[in-house]
């Protein structure tokens, strides 16, 4: 049995420098040995095996109007994809401090050395600006490297960053896809939009973005596309900016669907909002579950 995880923790996780902090996490729940809390802030991950993380954070701001970043670090290095931006904080009905929400995933292989490997979730205020703290906290993380002839040994990460304008109904491009475990999810070398993924097989593919409307007042919405078929069950909306000193608005979306028979299935994340939009990151991170 692959080993699972869930950290977390609910008030006083954990104060934000200028320069950014790790969050203060307990351990919830915890299934096998390959993912071990160390400390208050370091997970021990075993060598050379493949996991799936996400986590959900919300930040508490001194004063309203705050976004900050979130991210994993795997042995004090960033984790490719794993990088998302909260929604300016406001102060929510029932609430007397500014707060800020955000949530991410990302799937990751560990290197042979060291051993054990060290993951952190890592939180960043505005560049410079210190006073934000961590409020709450949740990280899931899953073991997914093979095991016998198991089909979720066919798992990938997949992004792409870079400020980019994309017509509506235009799909993401995509930069890279890393990790890729098996062969059942392919980013296409020709067509960076495109996911070549098995005939007849059943997948869960989670994703986020980052847009910069650029405007007030306009929400933006993603989809999942199957080929050019809209996954209705995936579709995502991010918040219109509410005013102008506001720049980027996030969220995500995630859908379990099966393809057909065909030997083309082609997987893309489509603007589904009615005006050309500049994104500025997007990542899904996928596994085949039968």
């Amino acid at each position: 049995m692959s080993s699972s995880a869930d950290f977390s923790c609910s008030g006083g996780c954990g104060a934000i420098s200028a320069n950014g902090s790790p969050a203060i996490l307990s351990t919830v729940v915890q299934n096998g040995s390959s993912i071990q809390l160390q400390g208050l802030s370091n997970i021990l991950l075993a060598p050379g095996k493949a996991y799936l993380a996400e986590y959900n954070v919300q930040f508490s701001t001194p004063t309203a109007g705050f976004v900050l970043s979130s991210q994993l670090t795997l042995n004090g290095t960033l984790v490719p994809g794993s990088q998302t931006l909260s929604f300016p904080s406001t102060i929510p009905r029932g609430l007397t401090a500014p707060v800020s929400s955000v949530s991410g995933g990302v799937v990751f292989n560990t290197p042979p050395t060291p051993n054990p490997s060290v993951l952190q979730l890592i939180g960043y205020p505005p560049s410079g600006v210190a006073g934000s703290n961590f409020n709450t906290v949740n990280l899931r993380i899953v073991e997914v490297s093979p095991s016998g002839n198991s089909t979720t040994n066919n798992n990938a990460g997949i992004y792409g960053f870079g400020y980019a304008d994309i017509g509506s109904q235009e799909p993401f491009h995509f930069l890279e896809a890393k990790p890729v475990n098996g062969t059942g999810i392919i980013l296409s070398p020709s067509e960076r939009t495109s996911i070549l993924l098995e005939p007849n097989a059943t997948y869960f593919a989670s994703y986020n973005f980052v847009a910069v409307p650029g405007i007030t007042g306009v929400s933006v919405s993603m989809v999942l596309t199957l080929n050019n078929d809209v996954l209705v069950q995936s579709y995502s909306v991010a918040p219109a900016l509410a005013n102008e000193l506001s720049m980027y608005t996030s969220a995500a979306g995630s859908a379990v669907f099966n393809t057909g028979p065909e030997p083309s299935q082609i997987l893309r994340l489509v603007n589904n909002t009615n005006r050309t939009t500049k994104f500025y990151s997007a990542v899904i991170n996928m596994m085949q579950i039968g």
